[in-house]
């Protein structure tokens, strides 16, 4: 946001942040400049008066394919707009495939954001071949063929997908099937466009409907790691799914109990060890042997396979670092900068540079020959995890020997027993496990298990692992396979401490490991100004990147683009390709036809005086009637909405209500997983509380979101008997402990402000100071303790015990027995006279009486 301050030249810019107050705020935007501003800080900031809006020459709205009609950017641009006319409005985005989702984005973008004209700039417009074609560096294209284990795990884990997609169009006729398909499920947004297709009837969908959206989430997952991560790495993160299934109270999912699942297990055990044949010959007990000094069950045979990447890493390195030695000699200076090395995630870069540390120590494993360091310490570690892991999955497993096994929504013939070969069979599967028969999954894991039991025993009680040479501070030993990819990594390029041992290496010498999170921002390169580039993982955006950066004059020799053939890995990347050159032709259509009609009124007060009009019996207050709204309601679409019905919104940090309508009035907002999460941690009784206490009406409005089915519930999961985890039993306890509150529904947003309209006729204005005040004097006690517990609830029901002095009670005597043992006169000071008596009578009266 620029304003004006009397210079031209003036190019600074300011960021304002959550712990800048607000008279350093105001000061800021009354010295201008360049300012850059969260939406709901600045929203805030205009209601107060904070902003001099008069002095605004313009705002750029960054992310634009997030606004929508009810977004607080809309909500800040009607304000703006109603009080400076002049200012210009701009607003960028980086994402057109946002614009090609749904019934004409474009249009109600445009429209949210008040603007009729739309700048289109994709890569093939020939403004931007013509620069970026002045500077370009070479390419080379690096093409690897996966392994065949890496092409049966894609192949398996593709499988699953689409019989997991199958089911679930089956059990849902929710989504749309020409958007959800094997294809798009290789993208990172696909969990997003499911639950935005299943987001209006989530709240009542079943587990196996959400459960099968989670599996989808986790096979994504699975087959981004079969070229990201190592063999043994791949290998924990499956068996952390299997472990994760085995709840005595949940089904397994439905893709587990297919051929393509065992295959898929099977298949990435094979990749890290196999079982080791016994000969009868002296030679098994001393490999045997041999592999427990290391570490390991002495009746495996570690395989180990090494990612091909990593290995073309290793020699793109030195042949990179003998081309720049050759140009230092040469006295060529533009060779001396360092080589950067992308990669997908931190976990990934964390692998490259323990590998590159350790790439020329092996190991020798006896019958599995000799392996990188970094593959057998990441194999220990894995043994050690399973060994611990073991005590609570060998309970639970051993009696259920197949996945199967566990009571699970399945047909008839697999409820009957049928046997495999009867049930139906996914795509591939039947013909990859008429060749080799596979093992179920889950007798993989145990088995693996059993062995790492054993290993743990021997190695408590042999010599200590430190002597075996083995010991690496990046293994994965004591890793908790959830925190697999984001937790238990250091960053990639954390340095030791320097001493007399380290010294200062030349740029040319230096190879950085970057994640692709890590290089936002177009100073990135120019920071680090590398004359060579390995893109580890192709990355549409990054690449980008690279060409501006060499569009600036900057020097890039060499760039090197690594990717599998063939792969899942290629696919993702020329889909991403793809659909970003059709969202731009898909724009470029819109974009010519588009017709924006010419109006003054938002969309928002369009649908508010059509919803208005509807409701006759509704009586518009005069004036302009005054709502005190609590700061934190602004990451809700409704201040805006009142805003635009023409309530004035005023923000103040409010301790009872989130909504004050008058004096007497206060309103508690609940969204839908709001509302289960306080009720599951009794806050909610905490605020209901605390209403009545303050305000003669006190409402809990309980908000649906906009085009979401009107239901807390479907039909069929009504439970008819009080149970603990239902929301319907929840509120009905919360309504018997205070009858005093009342429960509004309202559908959407702009409904709650058709019925706000209704609470403030011929209603009085609030006092903004009073309703700062409530509540700021309440004593502390853990309220949130006191409702979990049942002796609270027994003190409620006693005679003279009210909402007002039970506290009192409670903060005084340690328990109930305590109070029956009290005096009148301890009763009289902690609750009043008139309750205490009613309390004292009750406690010493006999049961005769």
């Amino acid at each position: 946001m620029a304003l004006h301050s009397g210079h031209a030249d003036v190019c600074t810019l300011c960021i304002i942040k959550n712990e800048t107050s607000p008279a350093a705020r105001a000061q800021l935007y009354r010295q201008g400049g360049l300012i850059s501003v969260t939406s709901r800080i600045l929203v805030v900031d205009l209601l107060n008066d904070i902003v001099p809006i008069e002095l605004v020459t313009g705002l750029v709205v960054l992310d634009a394919n997030r606004v929508t009609a009810e977004s607080t950017e809309a909500f800040i641009l009607r304000i703006v707009r109603g009080r400076n006319p002049q200012a210009f409005v701009k607003a960028v985005s980086e994402s057109p495939e946002s614009f090609t989702l749904g019934f004409a984005p474009l249009e109600k973008t445009l429209k949210a954001l008040g603007l009729r004209h739309v700048q289109l700039w994709p890569r093939f417009h020939v403004l931007i071949q013509e620069d970026l074609a002045c500077a370009k560096a070479p390419v080379a294209e690096l093409r690897l063929p996966p392994t065949r284990a890496m092409i049966e795990l894609q192949q398996a884990t593709l499988d699953c997908v689409s019989a997991t997609i199958s089911e679930l169009s089956s059990a849902t006729k929710l989504l749309d099937p020409d958007a959800i398909n094997v294809e798009s499920s290789l993208f990172r947004y696909f969990d997003a466009l499911v639950k935005r297709m299943l987001a209006p009837h989530w709240h009542r969908l079943n587990t196996r409907v959400r459960g099968m959206v989670a599996d989808l989430a986790a096979l994504r997952r699975v087959a981004e790691l079969i070229t990201a991560y190592d063999c043994v790495s791949l290998l924990k993160y499956l068996d952390t799914l299997l472990l994760a299934t085995k709840s005595p109270t949940q089904a397994p999912p439905l893709w587990l109990a297919s051929d393509s699942a065992n295959i898929l297990y099977s298949v990435a055990r094979s990749r890290v060890f196999s079982r080791r044949t016994a000969t009868g010959k002296g030679n098994d007990e001393i490999n045997a042997d041999q592999m427990r000094l290391l570490g390991l069950p002495g009746s495996i045979v570690p395989a180990l396979e090494v990612p091909p990447k990593l290995l073309l890493l290793e020699k793109l390195l030195e042949e990179v670092g003998v081309v720049n030695r050759t140009a230092i000699r040469q006295g060529k200076p533009s060779a001396s900068g360092p080589v950067l090395v992308m990669a997908g995630s931190a976990r990934e870069c964390q692998m490259i540079c323990t590998f590159l540390a350790t790439a020329h120590e092996t190991i020798d494993l006896g019958p599995g020959g000799k392996h990188p360091k970094m593959m057998a310490d990441l194999l220990r570690g894995f043994f050690r995890w399973k060994a611990h892991m073991s005590g609570g999955a060998s309970t639970s497993t051993t009696s259920s020997p197949s996945v199967s096994a566990t009571p699970q929504p399945q047909s008839q013939a697999a409820r009957r027993g049928a046997p495999a070969a009867k049930r139906r069979r996914v795509r591939g599967a039947s013909a990859a496990g008429a060749k080799l028969p596979r093992a179920p999954a889950d007798a993989l894991e145990l088995e693996t298990a059993t062995l790492a039991s054993h290993i743990e025993i021997r190695a408590d009680s042999s010599q200590p692992l430190s002597h075996t040479g083995l010991d690496n501070p990046h293994s994965m030993d004591g890793i908790n396979p959830d925190d697999i990819d984001d937790g238990w990594l250091a960053a990639a390029d954390e340095m030791p401490e320097f001493d007399e041992f380290y010294g200062i290496l030349p740029a040319s010498e230096t190879v950085l490991v970057r994640s692709y999170s890590t290089s936002g921002g177009n100073d990135f390169l120019a920071l680090l100004q590398p004359t060579h580039i390995i893109l580890y993982d192709p990355d549409p955006a990054f690449i980008r990147q690279v060409e501006m950066y060499q569009a600036q004059g900057h020097a890039l020799h060499q760039v090197y683009f690594m990717v599998y053939d063939n792969s899942i890995e290629e696919q993702r990347y020329l889909s991403a390709i793809r659909r970003e050159r059709e969202s731009f032709e898909t724009l470029i259509r819109q974009n010519a036809s588009l017709v924006i009609p010419i109006s003054t009124a938002s969309p928002v007060n369009a649908l508010l005086l059509a919803r208005r009009s509807q409701r006759t019996a509704v009586h518009i207050p005069m004036g302009t009637p005054t709502i005190v709204v609590d700061v934190r309601e602004f990451y809700s679409p409704l201040p805006s909405l009142l805003h635009a019905a023409g309530f004035t919104v005023v923000p103040r940090t409010i301790a009872v209500g989130d909504y004050i309508l008058h004096d007497h009035l206060c309103v508690e907002r609940k969204s839908l997983p709001d509302l289960i999460q306080s009720l599951r941690s009794g806050r909610l009784f905490n605020q209901a509380e605390a209403m009545i206490a303050h305000y003669s009406y006190a409402v809990l409005l309980i908000e649906f979101e906009l085009n979401t089915s009107f239901s807390l519930q479907a039909v069929g999961s009504l439970n008819p008997d009080i149970a603990v985890n239902s929301i319907n039993s929840q509120l009905t306890m919360l309504v018997l402990a205070f009858p005093r509150l009342r429960i509004i529904w309202s559908s959407s947003p702009y409904e709650t402000a058709s019925i706000f309209t209704e609470l403030k006729r011929d209603a009085a204005e609030p006092d903004i100071d009073r309703a700062m005040a409530m509540g700021q004097d309440d004593c502390s006690v853990e309220k949130e303790s006191i409702y979990a517990s049942h002796p609270i609830a027994l003190l409620q029901s006693l005679p003279g015990v009210t909402l007002r002095n039970y506290q009192a009670l409670a903060k005084k005597f340690k328990s109930v027995s305590d109070i029956c043992a009290a005096s009148k006169d301890d009763l009289v000071l902690a609750m009043g006279t008139e309750a205490a008596l009613k309390l004292y009578k009750f406690i010493h009266s006999s049961s005769a009486n």
